[in-house]
């Protein structure tokens, strides 16, 4: 009976069974819209920002000869006065922080979210006479786990076992050296081997140590410091910036004698993805109860039209719940087909989305700033949301049939009868 009812009247069906569809097909979009931001997002991240959880000696940092403020003054400042690696400079004023081994990289690779895992180790040097801070780096796992250098002339380091060196801008400009010159770098002010000068970075800094760093490979700084196997500290990437706490977390109870230090960058931008991903989500469900409101409405036009149909039925026999039954059934039916064309629709949508936006922006390039990230829209259709979807189709329109079906099964049959 709800079936034939329902093709009686085809085109109110369509108009209502429409709503359905709408707010089942922009739940489903709005969803993939958020999976697929959700994920440009979190590749975005982890290629802006730098190492979200850098790994140290748990211990304090040690100063030379009692350390501090003293000795940086007695060594004659930034440039040193023994003429060593440990004599002076940077090392006696910040402290060198004890060293970590080598080996505990892999050990942290291998990690449960653990993105990638980079060495580094500082230490003072000299290039042409002059004390700098030497950051020692491992080219093939450096871009990876930190954010890479800002390089304004040349190339960055690519190779761990070359004598190539990358200085900052201020640096250069002091040695008046360019990209392609020759440096010297050593330990010590007086002797030292041959580097080639590959590239120039901008430290985003005028004054302090970064104005006067280098970037050279990993083993050299080693070996210039002294610290064989050694590494000052160790950057990480979690595969997803909320994983931060908990890889380091991890990282502190599993490896020993280590101390993981967190940004907080990742954390906010991670929030702001998940708001993003609600707003999505109440936007189509406030969608698809604007169409279960039109599923309210034909209904309760249905059963001002059918009174004396309901009286009929009543004066033959059928008892309330047959009546509640029979309406019910209508807007299980509309609820069903309204949610199954709804999610062909939101998919067919979702999986045009990125080339049909793709090509508006391209027509569009150059006449608005947003062109190009509008190209890179994203999205991503999974079962979960398909389900999640359907469900809702359903189970909206069926409850909107709720109550027209209950203010039918309470006419009065003789009043129903009545009715012309």
């Amino acid at each position: 009976m709800a079936s034939r009812s329902l093709r009686r009247r085809r085109t109110r069906t369509i108009l209502t069974v429409s709503g359905i569809v709408i707010g089942v097909a922009m739940i489903l979009v709005l969803l993939s819209i958020s999976a697929g931001a959700s994920t440009q997002t979190t590749s975005l991240l982890r290629n802006a920002l730098g190492a979200q959880i850098t790994v140290v000696n748990a211990t304090t940092p040690s100063f030379p000869g009692g350390g501090g403020f003293a000795n940086f003054t007695r060594g004659g400042g930034f440039a040193g006065g023994g003429g060593s690696s440990s004599g002076g400079g940077f090392a006696e004023f910040f402290g060198t922080g004890n060293t970590l081994n080598e080996s505990l990289v892999s050990q942290i690779d291998a990690i449960s979210g653990v993105y990638a895992a980079s060495p580094q180790l500082s230490t003072t040097g000299y290039i042409n006479g002059g004390s700098v801070l030497l950051d020692g780096i491992d080219p093939s796992t450096y871009s990876l786990a930190s954010s890479a250098l800002d390089i304004t002339s040349g190339l960055s380091l690519t190779s761990s076992a070359s004598s190539d060196i990358v200085l900052s801008s201020t640096l250069a400009s002091n040695l008046g050296v360019s990209v392609g010159s020759t440096v010297t770098v050593g330990a010590n002010s007086t002797g030292g081997a041959s580097y080639t000068v590959v590239g120039i970075y901008d430290a985003a800094s005028t004054f302090g140590p970064a104005t006067r760093t280098a970037y050279i490979p990993l083993s050299a700084a080693q070996a210039i410091g002294g610290e064989a196997n050694k590494v000052t500290e160790i950057d990480v990437k979690a595969d997803t910036p909320s994983l931060d706490s908990t890889v380091a977390s991890s990282i502190d109870s599993d490896v020993s004698g280590v101390r993981a230090n967190t940004a907080t960058a990742a954390g906010v931008a991670s929030t702001l993805s998940g708001t993003l991903s609600t707003l999505f989500i109440v936007v189509g469900i406030v969608a698809l109860l604007a169409g279960a409101f039109g599923v309210v409405n034909t209904m309760m036009m249905s059963i001002s039209e059918r009174t004396r149909e309901v009286g009929t039925l009543r004066a033959i026999g059928a008892q309330k719940l047959d009546i509640m039954k029979i309406f019910m059934s209508e807007a299980f039916v509309i609820g069903v087909i309204g949610a199954l064309v709804g999610v062909v629709v939101g998919v067919a949508v979702s999986l045009a989305l990125p080339s049909l936006t793709g090509s508006s922006a391209a027509g569009a390039a150059g006449r608005f700033a947003g062109a190009r990230f509008i190209s890179s829209l994203n999205t991503s259709v999974t079962g979960s949301d398909v389900i999640l979807a359907l469900a809702l189709g359903i189970i909206v329109g069926t409850l909107a049939g709720v109550y027209p079906a209950w203010r039918a099964s309470r006419m009065n049959p003789v009043e129903a009868l009545r009715h012309v």
